[in-house]
């Protein structure tokens, strides 16, 4: 195979993702419903039909473990080369498929930042963007977030990176959900790992949730386990100890997310005190809806595929689904309610929980690493000294 098409992210995604696109030829879960899959390959659905299709995806996870592992050897001997740009890149990314927390992060990194005086930028794929060139979810949740930080969103990172450098002269990129696009050098690897379901469940794609071995956590520079609360102290301090040993070494922090009002569709906001007794039914469409219905005291609920794009006839279903439900509110997150214009569905009032991020532990691990890298990276740097972290750390 040509060493062009491996080197190139948007050709290994196509490559590396078959496995998954095939098992949904296979049943439509995979593709369709995410809660209905996870049931699946966590081993909650049972029954023979259940074994039957685990077998194949277990069959199936193989062909995609040779990709991974034949690419990331591509990088650690630099066959496969990873690209430096004009200024210093801090990668967000994590291990598993599903909702990590990556946003509420990358959020909290990038006003981090400019409060220190740098010029930041977004970087990310752009994953199912709307055709009017507004980008995705997370472009229009992350500029309501960040407000007047651009945001680029480019399936070629590298390209990405200098339209970020040359047209809005940043000087430090955040590269969202990057750990696993390694053609754009960086010089820190933060990774998340999901607490409620750390190693998605302990197989590789389309088996698990693991988009590679959970050995590869070698490569971060730091780990934030996030949704801690989940777990009580003794096994928070397991599951710490278990991600040191995979990534040989202590850089960890510990991040909750919690929810600190609700937020409608024209920036009005309410106190969760609103909630106090009434009927609520939630629906959302992102990679880990059972995380947030978990959080909720509902009445109903509904799953969409991850960055489902709702269209009119959605939103009607959705509101007859709430008069039927008897729902007084309708709930969902940020990331949906940045696709839906609208205060109400029916006769029923539409708002989203607002959440927000909350260091348990390992604050100043993360302070630590980024004064490393922006050493010597002033606010008027030009990046014309190399980075010391750079790398495509093997």
């Amino acid at each position: 195979m040509d060493a062009a098409l491996w080197r190139s992210d948007a050709a290994f995604a196509s490559l590396a993702t078959f496995p998954l696109v095939a098992a949904g030829g296979f049943w439509y879960l995979p593709v369709v419903d995410e809660t209905a899959f996870r049931k699946l390959v966590s081993g909650e659905r049972r029954g023979p039909a259940a074994a039957g299709f685990r077998y194949v995806l277990w069959l199936m996870q193989w062909p995609y473990r040779a990709v991974i592992g034949a690419r990331n050897l591509g990088y650690r001997l630099r066959i496969f080369p990873s690209h430096s740009v004009e200024a210093r890149v801090i990668s967000v990314g994590n291990l598993t498929t599903g909702g990590t927390g990556k946003t509420p992060l990358v959020a909290w990194l990038a006003e981090h930042l400019r409060k220190t005086g740098h010029r930041v930028g977004l970087l990310s794929r752009g994953y199912r963007g709307e055709d009017n060139g507004t980008g995705n979810d997370e472009k229009k949740l992350l500029e309501a977030l960040c407000g007047d930080i651009p945001h680029v969103q480019d399936p070629d990172r590298v390209s990405g990176a200098n339209q970020a450098i040359n047209a809005h002269e940043c000087n430090v990129l955040i590269l969202d959900d990057g750990f696993q696009h390694r053609r754009l050098g960086r010089d820190l690897d933060i990774v998340l790992v999901d607490a409620t379901c750390p190693f998605g469940f302990g197989h590789l794609l389309p088996r698990g949730l693991l988009r590679e071995p959970t050995g590869s956590l070698g490569r971060s520079s730091i780990i934030v386990l996030t949704r801690v609360d989940h777990l009580d102290p003794t096994q928070r301090d397991s599951l710490k100890q278990q991600v040191m040993t995979l990534a040989g070494h202590d850089r960890v922090a510990e991040a909750t997310f919690p929810t600190v009002g609700l937020v409608n569709a024209d920036g009005s906001t309410q106190s969760l005190e609103e909630l106090s007794g009434a009927r609520v039914a939630a629906f959302c469409g992102i990679g880990n809806p059972e995380a947030f219905f978990d959080s909720l005291s509902v009445i109903a609920r509904q799953a969409f595929p991850d960055h489902h794009l709702y269209t009119d006839d959605d939103l009607d279903t959705l509101a007859r689904w709430a008069d039927e439900s008897g729902a007084d509110l309708l709930l969902t997150t940020r990331k949906d309610l940045v696709k839906i214009p609208r205060r109400q569905l029916g006769r029923t009032p539409l708002w989203a929980v607002d959440t927000g991020l909350n260091w348990v532990s390992g604050l100043d691990v993360v302070e630590q690493g980024l004064e490393g890298v922006l050493l010597n990276c002033s606010p008027k740097d030009d990046r014309s000294s190399p980075a010391v972290h750079r790398s495509a750390r093997a």
